[in-house]
């Protein structure tokens, strides 16, 4: 669906911007959010995005008021980061280039209609506290889910600002309508990590559970966000299969499911995690006291590094 490659839309070359500043006119009942995640449709791709700055004008006065939201038939200036870049001519020049729609991940509705003015300036957006993301990738069954959901419950009982991406869950919302191929799967790596570095810049520690078979992607992805804590979940594929808590092994090997990680497409394993949970070894509350851990010295690293400063 989503592609690195630039398509040849336009005459003349065209922009390339992962930041464009644009104008919306809202189209929902339920208003836009500044740092939600929400799907670009530009051209032939669709990307994710985030409004990161929003000014409402008022279209009988002119006059503009800085926001976080935009409600229904209200009309915006804003700037917008996109996980991949977008390849444009401003709206004035090229219309089919420089308009967009912006896309409910959840439902498919459309939101909003856009008009690209240029591209947004590119300095990194302010840091508001010490976030981060603890990524637990491993096989199906292997024990991400049971562990990611343990260490939510534990860090939002102490007050700590913690938001839970589950695979499951962002399939049928943020990437709803992708494939499991692996471009697709590579794309929604990308969308769910997308969504985790805004939680983490905004102070928020962002817990991912998701296969996320592919080495080459998640290395992105941890290079993108920065404040990143890769967890294994470790468990042999036998032990992952005897679990086999969805049914997914039972029905991969029946044939009923094509390209099933770990029976017929590949698990890339990380070369240097910075730490494994080895469940078929150790207990759920085993391995959410180590992630516990790890995540309470990583924070503490990172404050004392900004009081250094």
């Amino acid at each position: 669906m989503c592609n690195e490659q630039s398509p040849a839309l336009t005459d003349g070359a065209a922009a390339i911007s992962r930041r464009v500043r644009a104008m919306l006119l809202w189209m929902s009942e339920r208003p836009l959010e500044t740092g939600k995640p929400y799907l670009i449709k530009h051209t032939t791709r669709q990307v994710c995005a985030s409004v990161t700055r929003l000014t409402v004008l008022d279209p009988t006065t002119l006059d503009r008021r800085a926001a976080s939201t935009l409600a229904l038939n209200e009309f915006g200036e804003c700037e917008m980061e996109c996980h991949q870049p977008l390849y444009f001519d401003p709206y004035a020049e090229n219309r089919r280039t420089g308009g967009f729609l912006v896309i409910d991940p959840a439902g498919n509705g459309t939101l909003a209609a856009g008009m690209i003015l240029s591209a947004a300036e590119t300095s990194a957006a302010p840091q508001s506290g010490a976030g981060l993301t603890v990524w637990f990738t491993g096989l199906s069954s292997a024990g991400k889910s049971t562990i990611g959901k343990a260490v939510f419950e534990k860090m939002w009982a102490s007050g700590t600002k913690v938001e839970w991406l589950d695979g499951d869950a962002m399939r049928q919302s943020l990437s709803k309508g992708l494939g499991f191929n692996k471009e697709d799967r590579d794309e929604n790596v990308r969308r769910i990590g997308f969504a985790a570095e805004l939680l983490t810049r905004e102070g928020v520690v962002a817990l991912v559970s998701l296969i996320s078979p592919y080495r080459a992607v998640r290395e992105e992805v941890k290079r993108r966000i920065g404040n990143f804590l890769e967890v294994y979940v470790h468990a042999p594929l036998e032990v992952c299969e005897q679990r086999d808590v969805k049914g997914l092994y039972r029905r991969a090997r029946a044939g009923e499911i094509p390209a099933m990680t770990g029976i017929d497409d590949p698990y890339e394993p990380p070369l240097a995690p910075d730490l494994e949970c080895r469940t078929d070894r150790e207990t759920p509350a085993e391995s959410a006291a180590k992630v516990m851990e790890a995540i309470a010295k990583r924070l503490g690293k990172q404050t004392e590094a900004a009081r250094k400063q």
